[in-house]
């Protein structure tokens, strides 16, 4: 048990008036004439990704770990080099490698071995590409290849949220000062400016990529279909309106 501190009066007394000194510094110091009043407002809007993104894993299964394993590793290696010369954007996954033990048959003929037990590794790799057609056509290839499909879905890359975002806040900070003006007519007073102004990160609202069950019908060789849609970005704004009396 830590020890416990005794602070002195004078201690004490200094705690209290730098608490003081926080508070008064925080505390908003108005004219008699002037209110504050506090409004929020959001900005959003659909636009179409700008990004289309895949998730493949290759898998292997054998009795002896390295067999998997090396079998993964030439699976990867083709995989890699096969998307590079595509030109696309391209990254390995997770890495995975497990044993498994096959459940022990009921009625086991005398002097049989049961299942033995199975080694299993997989590694995932992830494509990215602003061309539909060049990563399905990609996709395609590498199902035929013996890679299975997790993950098939469109994205709004960083560049373009985050143009989309400043556009939004400029929007949304237009209707914060139309609100402003607004309220204080309505209460017989003039807009005076702002005593504070937020802005809150937005987000993105992303569909749900197509699973690897959503996947499985796919003929190996063909490449999957898939269509962008729109995904809603918004942006919010609060702030603290100067209102004053006319």
């Amino acid at each position: 048990m830590a020890p416990i501190r005794i602070l002195s009066v004078a201690a004490v007394t200094a705690l209290l008036l730098a608490s003081g000194i926080a508070a008064a510094q925080n505390q908003r110091v108005l004219p008699d004439d002037a209110t504050l009043l506090t409004l929020n407002e959001q900005a959003e809007r659909d636009v179409a990704p700008d990004t289309i993104r895949a998730r493949l894993v290759a898998q292997a299964t054998s009795e002896q770990a390295a067999a998997a394993q090396s079998s993964v590793n030439a699976a990867m290696t083709k995989a890699l080099a096969r998307a590079r010369a595509l030109g696309l954007e391209v990254e390995t996954g997770g890495y995975n490698t497990w044993q498994e033990t096959p459940p022990r048959p009921q009625a086991l003929p005398a002097g049989a071995k049961p299942p033995a037990p199975l080694w299993r590794a997989q590694q995932s790799l992830v494509l990215t590409a602003k061309e539909d057609a060049k990563l399905l056509e990609a996709v395609g290839i590498l199902q035929s290849e013996g890679l299975a499909l997790q993950e098939l879905g469109y994205m709004i890359s960083r560049e373009q949220q985050r143009g989309i975002q400043d556009e939004l806040v400029a929007e949304a900070l237009q209707r914060l000062t139309a609100r402003a003006q607004r309220a204080a007519a309505a209460l017989g007073m003039d807009f005076a400016g702002w005593a504070r102004i937020g802005v809150h990160g937005g987000g993105v609202s992303r569909p749900m990529l197509m699973r690897a069950a959503e996947a499985k019908g796919m003929a190996a060789g063909v490449p999957p279909v898939a269509a962008a849609g729109e995904q809603t970005v918004n942006m919010n704004v609060d702030g603290e309106a100067i209102l004053k009396r006319r």
